[in-house]
């Protein structure tokens, strides 16, 4: 009778130690996949953080801008202080290509064809590779 009493009193130890086993691997599971989420996320909210002070601090104006009879030529001045990529719009028609200003540059957009008339108003866009942008008006002479 000493052997069947022993051998019952060593089943809920054994069932205590693998119900706390189990609650303890849960609980890991748990912290390692929160803290690995909130990894990810401080990560992306430094990122857009960064992201967001490179928008502020874009700064960037039409400095010039003439018509030769088709094209139209563009001057960007950038004055802030990172590099910047510009595109410009005027009517439907946008540049080509993307134009990398440095900081403190003044430098040419490729010309636009655009068909005007001495007279017009042309209402010129400029914009950034962040979503900034500027405006100029331009009366053809």
């Amino acid at each position: 009778m000493n052997t069947h009493g022993s051998r019952r009193a060593y089943s809920p130890v054994i069932a205590a130690v693998i119900l706390s086993a189990v609650v303890m691997s849960i609980g890991g599971v748990v912290w390692f996949f929160s803290q690995g989420s909130m990894t990810i996320t401080s990560e992306d909210y430094a990122e857009s953080l960064m992201n967001m002070t490179d928008v502020i601090s874009e700064r960037f104006i039409v400095e010039h801008a003439s018509y030769d009879g088709n094209y139209l030529h563009v001057w960007v001045f950038n004055y802030g202080d990172i590099e910047i990529e510009i595109k410009v719009q005027v009517g439907g028609v946008t540049s080509e290509s993307w134009t990398d200003v440095a900081p403190g540059e003044m430098k040419p957009i490729d010309p636009i064809l655009f068909p005007a008339t001495a007279g017009d108003i042309l209402y010129i866009r400029m914009y950034s590779g962040r979503g900034n942008n500027a405006n100029y008006r331009y009366l053809v002479p």
